[in-house]
């Protein structure tokens, strides 16, 4: 099963983006009656993040440790076990077409070139391969040296649920495509704010049996 994107699904801006994007997201979370407490929201946050921190879900790839509790429902009592409807704040990954991203190229072969997306904490949620195919007559890309921080435009990106990465299809990018006013990079500047509650996004996560 595919995902699909929940931003915008293609941009021309010549920026490059940060990583990850704040968004808000809703989620049925289920705890035994021994786990309701004072300590209810941290045993909330902690079964979210088993969830889906790390990994990739519908939205794309959340990053390890952003989950953080907005407000909760009422438990709904269901035998031995209550029901919550959780609306949280976690770090999304999901490049889409048209976006300019940074990455460092690791291997480079006749294929082209096989690079990593690499965030402040080491966590690699997206990889890039940019085919010689696509810069056949690019003189910049026979130069690019592995190890190299490069520029790249993102043409397609693939990822199943669960999976620990994004895979990304991207096109060697040049920084004079890029004007000082409207750069934003990796780590630096204030990131748009993704909201999906606007659009009724419910985040059904699948049990082990769902998903076989």
């Amino acid at each position: 099963m595919y995902s699909y994107t929940t931003m915008q699904k293609h941009t021309t801006d010549n920026k490059i983006y940060g990583v990850y994007l704040k968004s808000l997201l809703n989620l049925k979370i289920t705890l035994s009656i021994t786990e309701i407490g004072n300590n209810l929201k941290q045993n909330l946050e902690k079964k979210i993040a088993a969830k889906i921190e790390g990994k990739c879900i519908v939205q794309g790839f959340i990053k390890p440790n952003s989950t953080h509790i907005v407000n909760y429902s009422s438990g709904n009592v269901n035998s031995a076990f209550v029901d919550f409807q959780v609306v949280f704040e976690c770090m999304v990954c999901h490049p889409v077409e048209g976006m300019l991203i940074e990455c460092k190229s690791k291997t480079i072969t006749k294929a082209g070139i096989h690079a990593e997306v690499v965030d402040e904490t080491g966590i690699v949620p997206v990889t890039v391969f940019i085919a010689r195919d696509h810069n056949y007559n690019d003189v910049t890309f026979n130069n690019v040296k592995e190890n190299e921080t490069i520029l790249v435009r993102v043409i397609g990106t693939r990822f199943e649920l669960n999976d620990s990465y994004i895979c990304v299809i991207g096109k060697l990018a040049h920084r004079r495509e890029l004007t000082t006013s409207n750069k934003k990079y990796l780590d630096g500047g204030e990131k748009p704010r993704l909201n999906l509650m606007e659009e009724n996004v419910t985040l059904e996560m699948l049990s082990s049996d769902d998903e076989k």
